[in-house]
């Protein structure tokens, strides 16, 4: 369900609904790498996401729940998560062109909430793997970008 939610989020380029479902780990790792103020950088995100969707039209979002196993792991603060690689594709539209884009989608079940962030490649992977060390081993499927019809 939740996963959905953040698939119709995708759809409808909100980015305030998609920046909100990045992991609080995640944010501060942004924060201190960008060197924003973790209170501004909801706002910068949300304003950087609007710029990269703007035009862009998103459909068919779907995530492949068939491929997706959950696993528990503890984290050194002694926080327990519910983790997942969760593969998803969607078509999109900007400019006339036409993409089909595969992607793999981290969640995590943090304090009883799941949270999502893009793993779409080695710098996202590295990123990810600061905040949660798990992922830092985890088998991600690679993006693909390919013409869509």
């Amino acid at each position: 369900k939740a996963v959905d939610g953040y698939m119709r989020a995708t759809m409808a380029n909100n980015a305030e609904k998609i920046v909100a479902s990045i992991p609080q780990r995640i944010l501060n790792i942004f924060a201190g790498s960008a060197g924003i103020e973790a209170k501004n950088l909801n706002q910068t995100l949300v304003d950087q996401t609007k710029a990269l969707t703007k035009g862009l039209k998103v459909r068919d979002a779907v995530a492949d729940m068939s491929a997706v196993t959950t696993e528990d792991a503890v984290l050194a603060d002694g926080t327990a998560v519910v983790w997942s690689i969760v593969p998803t594709s969607y078509t999109a539209e900007k400019d006339g062109a036409k993409t089909l884009n595969k992607q793999a989608l981290l969640a995590v079940n943090e304090g009883g909430k799941w949270f999502f962030v893009r793993v779409d490649g080695a710098q996202q992977k590295q990123i990810a793997a600061i905040a949660y060390p798990f992922v830092a081993e985890a088998v991600i499927p690679e993006p693909a970008v390919s013409p869509a019809p």
